[in-house]
């Protein structure tokens, strides 16, 4: 994932020169990813944060579909309800269309109430509206021309053209964290965004009900994407101590936003510096034990073989980079996050000589 953070949490309006940086950096990290073996390009979607440079998913995978050849590109994930449905079917079918049907749709019903805030959007309901957004969104891609008519959308014979590059339409993922219906609806759908690991034991036998319930189903090809957060480099203990703090601080975002699957655990304050408490170092340390890895090529590939062997993705993403913390250890320059990806490189290259 070459994510959209640049700044410092709740800093100044980017400039100009700021933000251009910004996206030729994303651009040259997945153009890099592609060339040493990396599969697949994931973009999430966040909007109203001054230390996201990029919100928009969609312009940053055309870019890239312009600028690669033979990766997947995917939104993992995009929120429906801020959108307007049929407006994005046709950003959508755009993308597949240029990138030659190497799109991939990810979307999820969010929890961040601040983002509906943006965009004047009504947070509650939104499973509702979520619901009814999807179903537009199939309509557009595969039906000639239909009518919808919902308690949020409303359309009578319109058409959607041109249509995806891939047909009947391209694959949609469907992102959760929450057992129940939010998990339950990726059954009616192509795959499973599951971003944040619970323990390893527990994540394993989710994803086994999860794809018996799909075959049942008759989705035998149902796909699972999980994720990995961190650093790579030949000083195990120098990586952690430089890259751990900033996850430590974001966990603490994702918390005061009202995630509970990636937030701390209550009670604990968010932090800059993960030695600074006893409290502090034993969240990281859980975190470390699912969901995210300070190591070198061969810890990693140990790591990744293990991930691949007890939970048995089709996907697995990699995250290097996160938005830099106020204080502490520096936040990592263009130059050694292009370094980093071709270091994981290294290690995708041991993987396909089998």
């Amino acid at each position: 994932m070459p994510d959209t953070h640049f700044g410092v949490y709740d800093q100044p309006v980017p400039g100009p020169e700021e933000v251009a940086a910004a996206f030729d950096q994303l651009l040259l990290e997945a153009e890099t990813a592609e060339r040493v073996g990396f599969d697949g390009i994931f973009l999430p979607e966040r909007h109203g944060r001054p230390e996201t440079f990029t919100p928009s998913p969609m312009i940053v995978a055309a870019a890239i579909a312009a600028r690669t050849e033979k990766v997947t590109i995917a939104t993992t994930v995009m929120l429906p309800n801020l959108h307007n449905p049929m407006e994005l079917a046709e950003e959508i079918a755009m993308v597949d269309n240029l990138s030659k049907g190497r799109f991939v749709f990810g979307a999820g019903v969010g929890y961040h109430r601040g983002y509906h805030e943006t965009f004047g959007i009504p947070f509650e309901r939104r499973g509702r509206r979520f619901d009814e957004a999807m179903e537009v969104i199939k309509l557009a891609l595969t039906e000639d021309r239909f009518s919808f008519h919902g308690e949020f959308y409303d359309y009578e014979d319109v058409q959607l053209t041109p249509k995806g590059y891939q047909r009947p339409r391209p694959p949609i993922w469907i992102g959760a964290h929450t057992e129940g219906k939010p998990v339950d609806r990726a059954l009616n759908y192509e795959g499973w965004v599951l971003w944040t690991l619970p323990e390893w034991e527990r994540t394993a036998a989710w994803i086994k009900e999860l794809r018996e319930r799909a075959a049942a189903a008759g989705r035998d090809d149902w796909t699972v994407v999980l994720d990995q957060d961190g650093w790579i480099g030949d000083d195990p203990d120098a990586v952690r101590a430089r890259h751990a703090p900033r996850w430590l601080r974001e966990a603490g975002f994702y918390g005061e936003k009202g995630s509970t699957a990636r937030g701390l655990p209550e009670g604990v304050e968010k932090t800059d510096d993960p030695t600074g408490s006893a409290a502090a170092e034993e969240v990281l340390r859980d975190f470390e034990s699912r969901q995210m890895h300070f190591g070198t090529p061969d810890s990693w590939y140990e790591r990744i073989a293990r991930l691949e062997s007890e939970l048995k993705p089709d996907w697995l993403n990699l995250r290097t980079r996160g938005p830099r913390a106020e204080s502490g250890p520096a936040h990592p320059t263009p130059e050694e996050s292009i370094e980093c990806i071709e270091r994981f490189g290294e290690v995708i290259s041991r993987f396909k000589q089998g």
